[in-house]
């Protein structure tokens, strides 16, 4: 199952991400040639730039400890990535890396992917910042709704695409006072985050120093 869909996505990824393509051909064909260090080394190049189709082939190569050492934890960490950077293929891969790992590893798992996007999120990428409302609403272990209504709040302040659909959807399980709160809690979050963003990122409604 894992190697196919690795093909799935190598096809699809050609297909809808000229982004840096050239580097995903040469992963791809590295992978086929049977040079998985290669394929290893460009897909982790083009992971770290958010390209969820190699995200996603990363985490097959993880999960089928195929030219790397088998990492079940890696494996859900990048399945996660590549599902926040909107790749579909990844939500099976998700659902069945979710069953080899404890309820431990998958918090520590949720914990990594905060502090990395949060990173991600300071270098100027506004859609860290639904990723990790995300995180606390879909990786959590129990859910935190209001925590995820607290980030999405702020991305939608900051037009990060799709989080105030994300924040409206949430705000569905909180109660009135609690959003209420929540609010208030996102002004002052929106206010220190205004001071971390590149000037570019910046909208007019962030408090001027």
């Amino acid at each position: 199952m894992m190697r196919r869909m690795l093909a799935a996505v190598a096809v699809s990824a050609l297909m809808t991400a000229p982004v840096g393509a050239d580097d995903f051909d040469d992963a791809v064909a590295a992978f086929k040639g049977g040079d998985t260090d290669r394929a290893i080394m460009l897909f982790s190049r083009l992971a770290d730039t958010n390209d969820g189709a190699a995200q996603a082939n990363l985490a097959v190569l993880y999960a089928l400890g195929q030219g790397i050492t088998q990492d079940d934890a890696e494996a859900y960490y990048w399945a996660w990535r590549a599902r926040f950077s909107g790749e579909l293929a990844a939500k099976g891969m998700i659902k069945l890396l979710k069953e080899r790992l404890t309820e431990e590893g998958r918090t520590e798992v949720a914990g990594r992917l905060i502090t990395d996007l949060t990173d991600t999120a300071v270098r100027g990428d506004l859609g860290a910042l639904t990723a990790i409302g995300r995180v606390y609403s879909e990786v959590s272990e129990p859910a935190n709704p209001p925590e995820a209504l607290l980030w999405f709040t702020v991305a939608a302040a900051f037009e990060a695409p799709h989080a105030a659909l994300f924040r409206e959807g949430t705000s569905q399980e909180i109660s009135k006072q609690e959003r209420l709160t929540i609010q208030a809690r996102a002004r002052q979050l929106f206010a220190e985050w205004c001071k971390k963003l590149p000037a570019e990122k910046l909208p007019v409604t962030c408090p001027s120093n």
